[in-house]
C-alpha cells in the first residue's frame, strides 16, 4: 500500500473553529459522532477531531476545554440523580405491593433520565480520551491529515453498517421510550374527542413502530454480511488519478445480478440553530460501475468486489471547513440478494498531493463535463430515432414515477397544512406561506408527470418544452452552440440518495437552455450529452482547438 505526500495549502488555508459548546473545547462537539456517527453522519468530523482538512497544522486544546467538560458532566447529574429517584420509589412501590400508582410509571421514567444523564457522562469521559489520542496523531502526522484517522492511516475502511445499527437501536428505542408513555396517556383522551387529535398523536407511534422496523433491517443486514470493508491500494485517493482497491465482503447468496458500485463527492451543510437547524447533503458528483458476478472473487472475508475509480482533476477534496461545512467521500456498494438486500457504505480520504497530475489526463472526467468515452446504455427512459429532419431526442412524461409520486406526497401533505391553517383560522401569513409553497410542489408534481422535451438536431437544432408533447419551438443555428454538458440539479434522498441530471445547452452569447431533465441514469445522462455533441459538431471544434 503507498502513501503520498501532502501537498501543503497556500496562504488561503481557513482555520477551523468549532461552534457552539464546541468551541471551547473541541472533544464536545465529536462526542455524539465519535460514537454514534450513523445519526449525525459526520464521520469526517467526527474522525478528523474537528481539524480543517485543507490546513495540515492541527490545533492545540487550551485549558477551557476542561472546565467544558466538567460542566456538561455536572449538565448530566441533575438526570441521572432524578432517573435514580425515580427509580427508588419504583422498588418503594414494588416492595410495599399495596394499592398504590403503578410502579412501572417511576421505573419508565427513571430508566429514562438515568440512561441520558450516565450515558452523557459516558460519552464525555470517553469522548475526551479519544480526543487525546487523535491530537497525537495529528501531532505525529503534520501535513498528512489522511493519517490521523487510524482506519485511513491503515487504508482499511470499515463499512458504516455496524455504526447504523447501533445507531438505529439507541434512537429508536429513545423514540419509543418517549412516545409510547404519550400515547399511553393522551391517545384515549384523543380518540374520545372524536377530532384530528388523535390520529396526529398516531403519527407518534407509528413512527416509532418503523424506527423499530429499520433498526431491525440494519441488524439482519450487519449479521449476514459481517463486518465488511474497504481495503485502499494506496492512501489517500489522489485527485486526478484513480481510486482503487477491494472491498471484502461476506455473501451468504451469490450476487447473480453483480455489484453495483458508485463514488460521490458529497457537500454536507448545517444551517440554522436549535429547533430550526437542519442538516443537507448535496451530491456534487458521482460516478458509477456494474460489475457482473464473473467479475468478484473468494477473498478474505468471503467475496472480494474490486473498486477502481478515476478521480477528477477538477475534485473538491476531503475537507471540513467549519463543524456546520463539510465535503466528503462515499463508496457505496449495492447488491440485490435474497433476503435484505446489500448495502455498504465506506468514508474515503481524497486529498490533492504531489501526485497530482497538472493537466488532466487523454479520457479523464471532469467534474462539469460528461465522459467523453460514454457508450450507449442497456435501457434508455429518453426515445431516440432518425426523423426526416434530424436526429430526434425525445424526453416523455412520467419517466421518474417514484420521484414524481414522493413530490406528489409532499404536495399533498403541504396542502392539507394549508387547508387546516386556513379552516382553523390560523394568523394570515402562515396559510399563505404554506399554501405559496404548495403552488410550487404543484407545478414541480406537474411538471415530473406530464413535463416533455422534444430535441432535434440537422442543420439547426429545434427544441419544444411543454405538456404532454406540445410547446413552442426554438431553433438555433449549430454555429451559435458553446457547450452541452450534464449537471446535477435535484436529488432524493442525502448523500447515499439519488442524484437527478439536467442536459444544458450554453450559447455563445451565454443564454443557457435546458434539453432535458431528470433523468436518473448518469450513463444515459453522459450517453445523452456526448451524443448531442457529436451531432451538434462540437467535439471536431473541441479538437480544432486543440489543434490550433
Amino acid at each position: 500500500m503507498a502513501v503520498s505526500q501532502y501537498e501543503e495549502p497556500g496562504d488561503d488555508a481557513r482555520p477551523f473553529v468549532l461552534e457552539s459548546l464546541a468551541t471551547a473545547h473541541p472533544c464536545l462537539g465529536l462526542l455524539w459522532s465519535l460514537h454514534f456517527p450513523a445519526l449525525t453522519d459526520a464521520d469526517v468530523l467526527a474522525q478528523n477531531g474537528g481539524v480543517n482538512f485543507s490546513n495540515g497544522n492541527p490545533s492545540v486544546p487550551d485549558q477551557s476545554g476542561k472546565l467544558a467538560v466538567v460542566l456538561l458532566c455536572v449538565f448530566a447529574l441533575p438526570f441521572a440523580g432524578f432517573g435514580l429517584f425515580a427509580m427508588s420509589q419504583a422498588i418503594r412501590l414494588l416492595s410495599e405491593g399495596s394499592g398504590n400508582p403503578p410502579f412501572w410509571y417511576p421505573l419508565l421514567f427513571g430508566l429514562v433520565f438515568s440512561s441520558v444523564g450516565f450515558g452523557l457522562m459516558t460519552l464525555v469521559i470517553i469522548g475526551t480520551k479519544r480526543y487525546s489520542h487523535q491530537q497525537r496523531l495529528q501531532a505525529e502526522n503534520p501535513g498528512k491529515p489522511w493519517l490521523w484517522r487510524p482506519d485511513w492511516a491503515q487504508g482499511r475502511i470499515n463499512s458504516k453498517t455496524h455504526a447504523d445499527m447501533i445507531a438505529s437501536w439507541v434512537f429508536a428505542i429513545f423514540w419509543n421510550m418517549i412516545s409510547a408513555p404519550i400515547a399511553w396517556f393522551v391517545l384515549p383522551a384523543a380518540l374520545k374527542q372524536k377530532g384530528p387529535a388523535g390520529y396526529f398523536v398516531l403519527i407518534f407511534p407509528a413512527a416509532g413502530v418503523l424506527l423499530l422496523t429499520r433498526a431491525i433491517r440494519t441488524t439482519m443486514a450487519s449479521l449476514e454480511f459481517g463486518k465488511t470493508y474497504f481495503e485502499m491500494a494506496s492512501v489517500p485517493g489522489v485527485i486526478g488519478r484513480e481510486l482503487k482497491g477491494s472491498i471484502q465482503a461476506r455473501f451468504p447468496h451469490s450476487p447473480d445480478h453483480g455489484v453495483h458500485l458508485r463514488l460521490s463527492c458529497v457537500h454536507r451543510m448545517t444551517t440554522g440553530s436549535g429547533n430550526s437547524q437542519s442538516t443537507q447533503e448535496s451530491i456534487l458528483w458521482r460516478d458509477e460501475i456494474d460489475l457482473n458476478s464473473g467479475q468478484l472473487c473468494p477473498g478474505p472475508a468471503g467475496t472480494t468486489i474490486p473498486v477502481a475509480f478515476r478521480i477528477p482533476i477538477d475534485a473538491h477534496p476531503t475537507e471540513t471547513v467549519n463543524a456546520r461545512d463539510s465535503y466528503l467521500w462515499l463508496l457505496e456498494a449495492l447488491a440485490d440478494v435474497p433476503g435484505v438486500n446489500y448495502h455498504d457504505a465506506f468514508d474515503v480520504p481524497v486529498f490533492r498531493t504531489a501526485d497530482t497530475p497538472s493537466q488532466p489526463e487523454p479520457g479523464a472526467a471532469r467534474f462539469s463535463s460528461a465522459s467523453p468515452s460514454a457508450t450507449r446504455p442497456d435501457h434508455l427512459t429518453v426515445e431516440v430515432l432518425q426523423t426526416a429532419e434530424g436526429c430526434e431526442f425525445y424526453f416523455p412524461p412520467a419517466r421518474n414515477k417514484s420521484f414524481a409520486m414522493s413530490t406528489t406526497v409532499f404536495a399533498a401533505i403541504f396542502g392539507s397544512v394549508t387547508y387546516f391553517l386556513a379552516h382553523f383560522r390560523a394568523p394570515f401569513i402562515f396559510p399563505m406561506a404554506f399554501g405559496l409553497f404548495s403552488l410550487l410542489l404543484v407545478y414541480i408534481t406537474g411538471q415530473l408527470w406530464l413535463g416533455t422535451t422534444r430535441v432535434v438536431i440537422g442543420p439547426s437544432l429545434k427544441l419544444r418544452v411543454g405538456l404532454l408533447g406540445g410547446g413552442r419551438v426554438q431553433e438555433i443555428a449549430l454555429a451559435d452552440i458553446a457547450s452541452i454538458g450534464d449537471k446535477i440539479t435535484a436529488q432524493q434522498g442525502g448523500g447515499s440518495g439519488t442524484p437527478y441530471y439536467d442536459i444544458e445547452m450554453t450559447l455563445r452569447n451565454g443564454k443557457k437552455l435546458t434539453l432535458g431533465r431528470s433523468l436518473a441514469n448518469k450513463r444515459e445522462a453522459e450517453w445523452l450529452v456526448s451524443e448531442m455533441q457529436r451531432l451538434a459538431g462540437l467535439n471536431r471544434k473541441t479538437m480544432s482547438a486543440g489543434m490550433a
